[in-house]
């Protein structure tokens, strides 16, 4: 039974500290996820301020037109436009071709002489019945991109409304970017030899619709987190990233949760451990105090109980009995059914009395009953009667069977005595005036037959 509740607590010492560890498993994972994806936006972040300043920079071109243009309060000459484009085109690689296009049409476009003139008008056509009326009507610039070019490639344009100081409409000023240029320019490349995989996505403002300007790979990102990139005109592009192996590694997973079993495991074995040895040292204990043939307190426990009950001054009362020819039952029968009867005598004994008070065997064949609280000689007499006569009832021990009687006396303190020695002393006489009497009272019965 011992056994079986050390493993029972074992087993819910194992339950216990699994949840638990479990659960500091998962706050651990967690934590460390929130703070791989507070340093994923943080990176995406700067990333995209890098994205913004560079569209500002490229969209301060056309206003710079956009400022001569008023400045002029109409048409640059070709010889102006071309000088100051020259500067503006020199400075950023990323830069295919400045255009102003009065009316919608393109006029002038640097660099010149590329054969691009006609396709930036047929351009014009395509686009400017969207971009071109928003742009007017809403007297914002806006940006186009991603876009496919004249030569084939990918890019982005910034057109700008010009209006003169009477606020009439004067036409635009565009400004086109080579897409990988740009990109790689901004070094987003840089994010995939950081171990994460991207997505760069515009929103149309006209239409709403998402388009996407690269992404690392096709397949979706996991829990990605995203950052907002404020474009041309009130445009908006996402930049959303997310680690190629994800947040947590499942080597991390797997490490957290192993650990997690590890000590629980270690726990419920230790808790086993610690039971079975407490429940080992308890049994050992209770075994001190028990004699080992009949399961009564032994000496030991009396001489303690007594000092106990000496030291609290508390009212008891003390029964001293032995059996009545043991020693004939031993040479007659042998120790065995000597054993054997005194452990019938010691349950009869035990049966004989109230739960709150004690029965030891003392030594042999002797035996004494400890009753606690105070009591009248007629309730002594009457616990003794009692015993005598459970006693007395016959043993059967294999094939033999006997009939046994008690001597019995007792003392009360602080009636017979306030000291134990007294009341032991007073107790140990009667008994044996008891046993006196009773073996008056057999050479009695022998000597009148």
């Amino acid at each position: 039974m011992t056994k079986n509740k050390s493993v029972i607590l074992g087993i819910i010492t194992f339950i216990i500290t699994l949840i638990i560890t479990s659960a500091f498993a998962v706050i651990y994972l967690t934590v460390t996820s929130g703070s791989r994806k507070e340093k994923a936006s943080f990176i995406a972040r700067s990333v995209s301020d890098r994205i913004e300043a560079e569209i500002d920079t490229r969209e301060f071109i056309t206003r710079v037109f956009e400022i001569t243009i008023n400045g002029n309060n109409t048409m640059i000459s070709s010889r102006e436009f071309e000088k100051m484009a020259s500067e503006l085109f020199d400075d950023y690689l990323d830069v295919v071709d400045i255009s102003l296009s009065p009316d919608g049409y393109v006029a002038e476009v640097y660099p010149a002489g590329t054969g691009l003139e006609e396709g930036m008008n047929l351009f014009a056509d395509e686009l400017g019945g969207l971009y071109a009326d928003y742009s007017k009507m809403s007297q914002v610039p806006v940006i186009i991109s991603p876009t496919t070019l004249i030569d084939g490639t990918y890019g982005v344009i910034i057109r700008r409304p010009v209006f003169l100081k009477d606020e009439s409409f004067w036409g635009f000023a565009s400004v086109t970017l080579n897409l990988n240029s740009f990109l790689t320019n901004i070094d987003i490349q840089r994010l995939a030899q950081e171990g994460y995989e991207y997505k760069l996505v515009s929103n149309n403002i006209i239409t709403g619709e998402n388009t996407v300007i690269i992404e690392h790979s096709e397949k979706p990102l996991k829990s990605p987190v995203e950052s907002m990139i404020s474009t041309v005109g009130g445009g908006v592009w996402y930049l959303t990233i997310a680690p190629t192996n994800g947040w947590i590694h499942l080597y991390e997973a797997l490490a957290a949760f192993a650990i997690a079993l590890i000590i629980s495991t270690l726990s419920a074995l230790f808790m086993y451990a610690y039971m079975t040895m407490k429940a080992n040292a308890k049994e050992l204990e209770v075994l001190s105090y028990r004699d080992a043939l009949t399961n009564l307190y032994n000496p030991r426990s009396y001489h303690e109980h007594m000092e106990e009950l000496s030291k609290k001054k508390l009212p008891y009362g003390l029964v001293f009995m032995d059996l009545n020819d043991f020693k004939k039952v031993n040479d007659t029968y042998g120790h065995e059914t000597g054993d054997a009867l005194l452990n019938i005598t010691a349950k009869r004994l035990q049966n004989s009395i109230r739960e709150k008070d004690r029965a030891f065997r003392i030594g042999g064949d002797e035996f004494v009953v400890v009753l606690h609280g105070a009591h009248d000689k007629k309730f002594y007499e009457s616990v003794m009667d009692r015993m005598r006569q459970n006693v007395a009832r016959e043993v059967v021990i294999g094939e033999i069977r006997l009939n046994v009687s008690i001597s019995a006396g007792y003392a009360r303190c602080p009636e017979d005595g306030t000291k134990l020695e007294d009341v032991v002393k007073k107790a140990d006489e009667e008994m044996y005036n008891n046993k006196r009497m009773i073996k008056a009272q057999r050479g009695q019965s022998e000597s009148s037959r």
